[in-house]
């Protein structure tokens, strides 16, 4: 059983649902970008700061490194090598959200609520991905354990996102 955390073609099924639920869910953001596109643009300007659109990125950059991890996994000639090395990749591509949270609100005039546990979030997952392509490098530590953890904080990530966008923003 030890050997499924660090074989890649035996998380198919995770993949599949993974493709799905983020190609769907990115398709949410677009909707709700383009349906309050005014509204965010009105509110980004009164407070001086793009947060608003950068949640919308925050969210796609969040869905679409799940799709990717998600079709390199569906990739039977992969190695467990190839795969770490992908993994590490969007943990380095999954930073960028914490920094451009961080200057964004540094930046704005007001800081919103749970801005702390958003930060936290994301880390977090940027850590998960980290964590999870070290450990299957390693042999040892949960290797691809890891994955369905990180793809549940960017679905929490992007679908809260998504709240404040659709939602939120008209208040």
């Amino acid at each position: 059983m030890a050997g499924v955390a660090y074989d890649p073609e035996t998380w198919h099924d995770l993949f599949i649902a993974a493709a799905g639920a983020a190609a769907a869910l990115s398709g949410l953001i677009f909707v709700a970008v383009s349906i309050n596109l005014r509204d965010i643009f009105a509110e980004e300007k009164k407070v001086g700061s793009s947060y608003l659109t950068g949640r919308a990125l925050e969210s796609l950059v969040a869905l679409l490194i799940v799709l990717g991890i998600s079709l390199e996994g569906l990739d039977s000639s992969i190695g467990r090598t190839a795969f770490a090395a992908v993994l590490l990749f969007c943990a380095a591509g999954s930073v960028v959200s914490p920094v451009r949270q961080i200057t964004a609100y540094r930046s704005s005039r007001v800081k919103p609520t749970a801005y702390n546990l958003r930060l936290f979030l994301t880390l977090l997952l940027v850590a998960t991905y980290v964590v999870a392509g070290v450990t299957l490098l390693a042999q040892a530590g949960g290797g691809l354990h890891w994955l369905p953890l990180a793809f549940i904080l960017a679905v929490t990530i992007a679908a809260s996102n998504a709240w404040i966008l659709l939602v939120e923003v008209l208040r």
